[in-house]
């Protein structure tokens, strides 16, 4: 993929469809990662959306997300959920509108952009879009749409978590002196939480709750540990959740390196 910054759309379990692939549409250079034992399974999906499927020879998300950055070619690089709905915010209008002709070229030039002032960039969620400043804002939590410059990722230890890998990598981040933007111009979100396929193969309650407790002992002062309930999410709907104070993390990253 001859590009300043690849979309790279990690996949498990879900070979029949693809929510990202459908609204990238073919617009970006992009490509699918999935486990090796199944990129046969997704070759058909890749032809319908005429993106490569890269076969990946490592288990887990988090292990995913290293190989995928030890193995781009460029120096900056977007990894997108397989799930995602996108969405825009015009002026300061609070409310959100689904994505028009252009709208997906204009927001991963955007993203492009902001890679080249900051280490780690993030498509924010649409749940809470409504209360955050525009274009974008710093130091905040990222997910699901996570964007790198590659050497700064590369300096991470990955593979601490099992799953929120996405969290502990932005937290070290931060103790480096690295801040990230939120993007608030556009928004994203998926349909379910746990849906069949993806991290819901291999999470369980025990997982979960172990990483969990995982991430409050590393980042002690920073993330606090929290009942959550969801309407959604079958069994996952209450689960065991975390709190995290990102610009108190920051800031202290920052006094450290002072």
């Amino acid at each position: 993929m001859k590009c300043s910054m690849p979309v790279y759309v990690p996949s498990r379990s879900r070979s029949e469809r693809s929510l990202t692939l459908e609204a990238l549409d073919g617009t970006w250079p992009t490509a699918l990662v999935v486990p090796q034992a199944q990129a046969r399974a997704y070759a058909a999906l890749g032809k319908r959306h005429r993106v490569p499927v890269l076969a990946c020879p490592v288990q887990g998300i988090a292990r995913t997300r290293q190989w995928i950055g030890e193995h781009c070619r460029t120096s900056k690089f977007l990894m997108l959920d397989d799930d995602l709905r996108f969405y825009k915010r015009t002026s300061e209008e609070v409310r959100l509108w689904k994505f028009e002709d252009g709208d997906m070229r204009d927001m991963l030039e955007y993203v492009s952009e902001l890679l080249t002032k900051f280490a780690h960039v993030a498509i924010g969620a649409r749940e809470g879009n409504n209360r955050m400043e525009l274009p974008y804002v710093r130091c905040s939590r990222p997910l699901r749409a996570l964007a790198y410059r590659k050497e700064p990722f590369l300096k991470c230890e990955h593979g601490r978590t099992a799953i929120m890998e996405d969290f502990d990598i932005t937290l070290q981040l931060f103790a480096m002196g690295y801040q990230n933007a939120v993007i608030t111009r556009y928004a994203q979100d998926q349909p379910q939480t746990q849906a069949p396929g993806g991290c819901s193969d291999y999470r369980t309650h025990k997982l979960h709750e172990a990483n969990v407790r995982r991430m409050a002992k590393m980042h002690n002062g920073f993330v606090k540990t929290r009942t959550k309930e969801n309407k959604t999410g079958g069994e996952f709907g209450k689960r065991l959740e975390l709190t995290i104070y990102w610009q108190r993390a920051w800031e202290a990253g920052m006094k450290d390196l002072l």
